[in-house]
């Protein structure tokens, strides 16, 4: 599944995300799952993006970051993730303005770099 993963099927980097994520104990690891579920946010697919901006927001794998966190989660959320809005309404209280602005900035460049090349595909 890695080699396959590896040749840029988003929904299969996302699925070995969540292998990793939510795997037993002894095969479970953030680190991993934060890596996957980036390669495939990054080919524009809004779960792996929601679950990224989760793993930012709880430092899960990543160091925590509520600007990435908020930045994911705004990009899923754009593309109609109902979980990615509930969660921005989670992380937004944590942050100040400026920190909400600067990812509000970000989100928009994700959004430019990771989903319109992908959705001008379909």
């Amino acid at each position: 599944m890695v080699q396959y993963a590896e040749k840029r099927s988003s929904i299969t980097q996302y699925e070995l995300g969540k292998m990793f994520q939510h795997g037993k104990e002894k095969s479970r690891d953030y680190g991993q799952a934060a890596k996957w579920y980036q390669q495939s946010a990054k080919h524009g697919y809004r779960r792996a993006q929601h679950l990224l901006g989760a793993m930012y927001a709880q430092g899960r794998g990543v160091a925590r970051n509520y600007i990435k966190a908020y930045a994911w989660c705004k990009v899923s959320a754009a593309q109609h993730s109902k979980t990615a809005l509930l969660k921005l309404k989670k992380i937004e209280p944590r942050m100040s303005r400026e920190q909400v602005s600067i990812a509000r900035k970000l989100s928009k460049q994700y959004y430019e770099m990771y989903v319109v090349p992908y959705a001008q595909r379909k």
